[in-house]
Parts: C-alpha cells; structure tokens; sequence
C-alpha cells in the first residue's frame, strides 16, 4: 500500500486524502481546475474532456458532472453564483464555510476567487449559515488594461486624423 501511495502522481495523492478514488479522469478533471486561475462551468471542463469522435470520448457529461459533484462534497471545488445563472466552479480552501470574496468581470465574462476573506466574527451569533455567495462586479484588470489600449489607439487616430485634415477657415 505504501508503495502504491509513493508511486502516485500529486493529483492523486491530493484526491487519495481527501478519501476520492484517484481515478484518470478524476486526476485529470483535478489538473484541469487546477490550471485555471478563473472560475469555469461544467460546460468549459466539458469541451474539454469530451472528444467530437463518438467512439473516442474521454469523460461523458455525466462522469464530469458527478466529478465535480464529488469534489464540491469532499471540499476540493466551491460552486459560485455571480449572477449569470450558471454555475461555476472553483478550487476551496478545503475549509467547511470557504468565506471569501468572488469578482466577476461584466466585460469578459470571468469570475475569480479573491484572497479577501470575511472574518468569522462579522456573522451574527446564533444564526447557522448553510451557504456564502460573495460576489463583487465590475472589471477585471486584464480587461481594463485592454480598454484603456483600445481607447489611446482611437484617440491617437483622432489626432492623427485632425493633423491630417486642412482647417478651411485659415
């Protein structure tokens, strides 16, 4: 047994404790989350597990939802709600009550997992809390980056195109 554990891959490893049977396409669906610095929908994990050739699939809808199911239940994923009515998911901090702040993009679409938390001490006392949906919106920085390039470049040709034109009233 122990053998087995140190010929694991982290994946594995990381799903092996948290009582998950380390399978492929769980491991790979990890990964997967993993890489994502933004929240991602069944549907994003989807196209990318699910083949177009019928007879070549690497996960079915099913496997990849009941996966992520899975992961949500033994902590691994926290599901998100930024108001889109569809469901995203990120990685948890492996905590019960993941109190942290979400920011969704109005521009791009994308929803990220902020390293601000909610201090326990700002709950009211004696309520019991089942679920936290934080969600903060605006734009996000690679966006407003984009933005304000889009925007020199305009002004840049309004310029250029007001040198360029004769003034009549000279």
């Amino acid at each position: 047994m122990l053998f087995d554990y140190l010929k694991m891959k982290e994946a594995e490893k990381i799903l092996a404790a948290k009582g998950i049977r380390p399978t492929e396409t769980r491991s790979t669906i990890y990964k997967h989350l993993k890489r994502k610095f933004y929240a991602i929908t069944l549907r994003e994990i989807e196209k990318s597990f699910i083949k177009k050739s019928d007879n070549n699939k690497t996960a079915d809808r099913t496997t990849i939802y009941r996966t992520i199911k899975l992961f949500q239940e033994k902590g691994i994923v926290h599901q998100i709600d930024d108001g889109t009515a569809i469901a995203k998911y990120a990685f948890s901090d492996g905590k019960n009550l993941d109190l942290h702040l979400h920011f969704h993009c109005t521009h791009c679409g994308n929803t990220f997992c902020l390293p601000n938390k909610v201090s326990q001490d700002s709950l009211p006392v004696k309520y019991e809390i089942n679920d936290v949906n934080l969600v903060l919106k605006g734009v996000c920085i690679k966006c407003r980056k984009a933005k304000a390039y889009k925007h020199r470049i305009v002004e840049s040709n309004h310029k250029n195109k007001k040198e360029d034109t004769p003034n009549k009233f000279k």
